[in-house]
């Protein structure tokens, strides 16, 4: 006998949804498109595209028809594809929230910021579930429009109540607005409600400028010492403790659960230090061997801002975004997006290529990166892009925008490496941040290639150190402003002030003045003794 098929009140309103969506087509093609969504559920892509193509031939424009094709070009990322498509699913559905988001991500991913803010903002005024503001909040975040992010999650929390999902989209971005108080509060609601606590710790400790008073870092002990986490929660829960008993002094208890943290996070994001560095031998042989040849004069309205982690960056592009003629744009995407298409073009990775591309390539490359990230020059003439690992493609950079600015931001060696080590990144960000050696062949490699590249190329390249800044803050951000073809402007040195989104660990930190700071890993002493020591061992 079979199993009785339980049919819930979800399950018919979606299949009354279905048949909505499905209409106007013709008894065979609904099932045509049904076969085609699964297909594509089942991962059978290649099956679903003849399905598609079929119906795209018999029912040309019909929404759901435009909508799936605009989704296979987005999974192909051909993106100006994608919103030809899209557009047209948008406009024959124009009450869906979801066609207008799609349309808005799309027309961000082709560099088109205005369009995509617009179709967003049509999005919103068609939202009606949790659901459709929280993917709108998120997508709004990704593009970094963080007002109206902030104002699709607030949405969601007046329709729900404080969920937790909500109450997790909000608080990064208040946190991204300088909402320090906020973005703690939010964070402080699901620890005291004891829902989505790793998260919730994590959070809170990860906006650098909050203290926990001796109540709540006894919570936070009690939390972690719970059996049964998996590991990520118990991973994000360390690291919140960890810098929960460095800021109370406990220095020797702090290292004890950083090394706890970082081994659980090695231990399933290995490093390969063999692989990285043949790849930077690669680098190191092709740049020394002479300059590449160089594109068209182009690229003078982009500041790339390079280096290490932790190293400063965040707080360079503060003070330059500060300046009325810099937007400040934060980590873009579209170098590292740009290098890896020409090498899927050629069929060799980078730097194999390199010797190969002529002024021409070059240009069209620089042209292409221009493309991508024209949103960001849409108010100011000037933007910087502060993808910190973006250091291994300074070569390139140099070669395709032969007027643009690099600042490789540098920072004490033990500092930097120690700020890394206590920082929880990403999945498969930063897997060289967990042990203290993979920190110092990293942290070497970076060095040797950034000073290479501002031998060779002295008029574009500028190494900022991060105690110079602030030792000597006036002076070093004239020297800085001149050097990126700036005049001075005063409002430069009170970076603090600027009222600009933010979206790093150190988006609280740099809204302070700037002061002559402590070295917390200092303050260890002779406890990383152990790091110093891998430090020193990978220099030459």
């Amino acid at each position: 006998m079979k199993p009785r098929t339980v049919t819930t009140v979800a399950d018919k309103a979606a299949a009354a949804e279905l048949r909505r969506r499905l209409r106007g087509l013709t008894p065979p093609q609904a099932e045509m498109m049904r076969q085609v969504m699964r297909l594509q559920a089942a991962g059978d892509t290649l099956m679903a595209g003849q399905w598609l193509l079929q119906l795209a031939r018999e029912a040309p424009d019909h929404p759901e028809v435009l909508l799936w094709q605009g989704l296979r070009r987005v999974e192909a990322r051909e993106w100006p594809e994608a919103v030809a498509f899209l557009q047209r699913a948008a406009e024959a559905e124009p009450a869906s929230c979801k066609h207008w988001c799609l349309l808005g991500h799309a027309q961000g991913e082709a560099g088109d910021g205005p369009a995509a803010l617009q179709s967003l903002r049509r999005a919103a005024a068609r939202a009606r579930s949790g659901a459709e503001w929280i993917k709108l909040s998120a997508e709004c975040d990704r593009q970094g429009f963080y007002d109206d992010a902030l104002q699709a999650v607030e949405a969601q929390l007046r329709l729900e109540g404080a969920s937790s999902v909500g109450l997790l989209q909000r608080a990064p971005c208040h946190k991204a607005l300088g909402h320090s108080e906020a973005a703690a509060a939010d964070y402080r609601r699901l620890i005291e409600a004891d829902r989505e606590i790793a998260r919730a710790w994590f959070g809170l400790l990860d906006l650098k400028t909050v203290a926990l008073d001796a109540s709540e870092r006894l919570r936070l002990q009690s939390h972690a010492q719970r059996p049964g986490l998996p590991a990520p929660e118990r991973q994000m829960i360390d690291f919140a403790l960890g810098k929960a008993l460095e800021d109370a002094g406990e220095h020797a208890a702090a290292l004890a659960v950083f090394n706890r943290a970082n081994a659980s996070v090695r231990a399933s994001q290995p490093w390969d230090g063999a692989a990285f560095a043949r790849h930077i031998a690669d680098l190191q042989a092709v740049f020394q061997a002479g300059p590449p040849a160089q594109a068209q004069p182009q690229g003078e309205e982009i500041i790339f801002l390079v280096g290490l982690p932790r190293s400063g960056s965040t707080l360079v592009e503060q003070v330059l975004a500060s300046h009325s003629q810099v937007e400040g744009a934060s980590e873009l995407p579209y170098l590292g997006q740009v290098i890896e298409a020409e090498s899927r073009r050629r069929g060799m990775a980078f730097p194999a290529w390199v010797g190969r591309a002529d002024a021409h390539d070059w240009s069209r490359l620089g042209q292409d990166y221009l493309r991508a990230s024209a949103r960001w020059r849409q108010s100011r003439p000037k933007a910087t892009d502060k993808l910190p690992d973006n250091w291994k493609f300074v070569g390139a950079v140099c070669a395709m925008l032969p007027q643009a600015r690099v600042i490789d931001c540098r920072r004490d060696p033990l500092e930097t490496a120690w700020s890394c080590y206590k920082q929880l990144f990403a999945p498969g960000l930063a897997n060289f941040s967990y042990d203290f050696d993979s920190l110092g062949q990293y942290g070497r490699a970076c060095e040797a290639l950034g000073d290479l590249f501002a031998r060779r190329f002295p008029s574009q390249v500028r190494v900022q150190p991060y105690e110079a800044l602030v030792a000597q803050p006036e002076a070093q951000i004239r020297e800085l402003l001149g050097f990126c073809g700036l005049p001075f402007e005063e409002g430069c040195l009170s970076f603090h002030t600027a009222q600009r989104a933010i979206r790093t660990p150190s988006a609280l930190q740099v809204r302070q003045p700037m002061v002559k700071t402590s070295n917390p890993a200092a303050l260890y002493g002779e406890l990383l003794a152990p790091l110093r020591e891998a430090l020193q061992a990978a220099r030459p």
